[in-house]
């Protein structure tokens, strides 16, 4: 067999990762993880460092950030990685190192965070900047560390599980997730993620979880949702449209 090029090789595990209608353990909190992202980030380069107010509330979005990420990198290596390394040894050392790398940079940005909150003036514009360029490294690192999961990672998941085997890692996932981090997931998750991700999304929640608590979810969606977008969830799932909203 010919020797593929680095680039042929990401080319055919890309192919095999892509398989629609398989259960997809990274798609859903990668597509949340990657707005966060972009979101806090930008937001870190537009504060302006003489408002008080806007720097802590500035600094609270990137705490909760990390905050998600922790806790992303901790289900991963605890409910993920085991099922990589029974179907192929070996498999999850890559992304599993990369995940100490994770841990460690977020302890260091957190220390930037605080450096900003304890500084006022020149030095907290200084210290901004330092914040700004550290989390622009660690959403980049991110991005490659999350394609080589959703390629490489879910093709050996697919070869070796089924669905409902996949499905078990899943629910094990979020039964462990806190209360308050899955609200704050979720206000990321629903405008991530597709129209039909959304709808399957929460017409499965629907039939999994009390009616009151179902409620505090289509909350969290219609504060989160553009209005056409929350629109077209509630048609989806046969819902009257909140009041004001646009039904066309």
């Amino acid at each position: 067999m010919d020797t593929l090029s680095p680039e042929q090789d990401a080319a055919r595990t890309t192919a095999i990762a892509t398989q629609p209608g398989r259960v997809d353990l990274y798609a859903g909190i990668h597509k949340a993880l990657r707005l966060m992202m972009a979101r806090t980030l930008t937001t870190v380069g537009s504060t302006d460092p003489g408002d008080a107010g806007e720097v802590a509330a500035t600094l609270g979005l990137v705490g909760r950030l990390l905050d998600l990420c922790e806790l992303h990198v901790q289900d991963e290596n605890e409910f993920v990685h085991p099922a990589l390394e029974r179907a192929q040894a070996g498999s999850a050392a890559r992304i599993a190192a990369e995940h100490v790398h994770h841990l460690e940079h977020i302890a260091d940005l957190r220390d930037l965070a605080g450096l900003v909150a304890d500084q006022s003036g020149t030095p907290r514009a200084a210290a901004l900047g330092r914040l700004y360029r550290a989390l622009a490294l660690f959403v980049a690192d991110n991005l490659q560390h999350m394609h080589v999961e959703e390629t490489a990672h879910n093709a050996l998941l697919w070869a070796h599980y089924g669905d409902d085997e996949l499905m078990v890692i899943h629910d094990a996932i979020v039964a462990s997730i806190p209360p308050q981090a899955m609200a704050e997931a979720l206000h990321w998750f629903f405008p991530a993620i597709s129209a039909p991700e959304r709808a399957g999304m929460l017409a499965g929640m629907r039939a999994g979880m009390p009616p009151e608590a179902f409620l505090g979810v289509l909350e969290i969606a219609r504060a989160t949702l553009a209005p056409q977008d929350h629109a077209k969830l509630c048609r989806a799932l046969e819902l009257p449209p909140a009041p004001g909203l646009m039904t066309a």
